[in-house]
């Protein structure tokens, strides 16, 4: 009997000792693949903070002349408005009574106009990236509309 437990307890003893081998390299597997997985967690979220920060950039880019290009548009437009309104002058000082009155109420469109377009740039500057697209579509409107005034 003492044989059957001695041989008993020496293969329990042996299949723990071959059992915690295992546990330790399947441990070290684990460790490693998990070590593994942090540095690609690592270079992944580099990669992406990088990808992002590239994007801003070129928003910001982007937003920049946009405004560049708005801003010409609107010194253009305010430009061929004070043009308008020294002719307005000009017809204001021959013409009849009747006349000046409708010449200063032109006059008065056309300052009003360029008033808008002065405050729409002020605006500009002060526009967030993600208000971009709004405003310049409705600065886009404004500028539009003195240019028709402009033909009449």
């Amino acid at each position: 009997m003492k044989k059957i437990t001695w041989i008993v307890a020496s293969m329990i003893l042996a299949g723990t000792l071959t059992m915690s081998g295992c546990s330790d390299k399947t441990k070290d597997s684990a460790n490693e693949t998990v070590a593994e997985a942090k540095d690609d967690m690592k270079d992944n979220v580099a990669e992406a903070k990088e990808d992002i920060k590239e994007a801003g950039n070129d928003f910001e880019a982007k937003v920049k002349e946009d405004k560049d290009e708005l801003k010409k548009d609107i010194d253009d437009a305010i430009g061929k408005l004070d043009r308008k309104i020294e002719q307005a002058d000009a017809k204001m000082e021959k013409a009849t009574e009747t006349e000046k009155a409708k010449w200063r109420e032109r006059k008065r469109e056309l300052n009003q106009e360029k008033e808008e377009l002065q405050a729409s740039w002020k605006r500009a500057q002060n526009e967030t990236a993600d208000k971009w697209d709004e405003f310049k579509a409705n600065t886009k409107e404004k500028i539009a509309k003195a240019k028709a005034d402009l033909k009449d």
